[in-house]
C-alpha cells in the first residue's frame, strides 16, 4: 500500500501514525454505562427509597381514656416487639377473653383469633402471628406474671392486673412439666 491511502490501521492521513481520539471513546462509554449499572444495582439491593408517609389502615379515632377501675394488657411477639396497653376498662365478673375484647374494640387496638370457648376457648393468633403447633412458639399467658393454667375465656381477672400474652417455645407452663 502507498503512503496517503487509506488503510485498516486508521492510520493514514495522520500525521505521526497516531490514532484519533476514537479510541478512547469507547472504554469511557464502557466505564460509564458500567457505574451506571453498579448505580442502580446497589439501590436495588438496598430497598430502593423508603415511603416518607405513614401507612394508613384506615380512618380510625383514638379511644377516650378509661375511667374508673382498669385492667391492662401486653403482648411479647418473642423477637424483641412488644405491645402495651396500660388502662383497659375492667367490669366485675371480667376474664382475659374479656379483656382481649376490650383490647380489640380500644384503638389503637389489636386483633385477635380464638378457637372454641368456655373450657375449650384457645386463642391462636395475635396481629397477625399464628401458633406453629407442637415442637413451635406458640401463645401463653400470664396473669400478674402467674402462667395461666386454664381456658383464657375462664381466667378470671380482677382490677389492676396485667394480662401478658407471649409468643415462645416451650411447653405453655413456661417449661415446667
Amino acid at each position: 500500500m502507498e503512503l496517503g491511502q487509506s488503510g485498516t490501521d486508521g492510520v493514514a492521513g495522520n500525521p505521526g501514525g497516531h490514532q484519533s481520539h476514537g479510541g478512547w471513546v469507547f472504554p469511557a462509554l464502557l466505564a460509564a454505562v458500567l457505574l451506571v449499572a453498579a448505580a442502580i444495582a446497589f439501590g436495588t439491593r438496598q430497598g430502593g427509597p423508603r415511603p416518607t408517609a405513614p401507612r394508613t389502615i384506615g380512618d380510625w379515632t383514638l379511644s377516650a381514656e378509661p375511667q374508673g377501675n382498669t385492667a391492662s394488657l401486653e403482648i411479647d411477639f418473642g423477637n424483641g416487639a412488644r405491645k402495651h396497653i396500660a388502662a383497659l376498662p375492667w367490669r366485675a365478673g371480667m376474664t382475659a377473653a374479656d379483656l382481649m375484647g376490650e383490647a380489640r374494640d380500644f384503638r389503637p387496638g389489636i386483633e385477635y383469633t380464638q378457637v372454641g370457648t368456655g373450657d375449650s376457648g384457645l386463642l391462636t393468633s395475635i396481629d397477625g402471628l399464628k401458633d406453629e403447633g407442637g415442637g413451635g412458639r406458640n401463645w401463653r399467658y400470664r396473669v400478674d406474671d402467674r402462667y395461666g393454667e386454664e381456658s383464657f375465656c375462664l381466667e378470671p381477672i380482677e382490677p389492676g392486673m396485667r394480662l401478658l400474652w407471649e409468643f415462645a417455645a416451650g411447653d405453655y407452663n413456661g417449661g415446667r412439666k
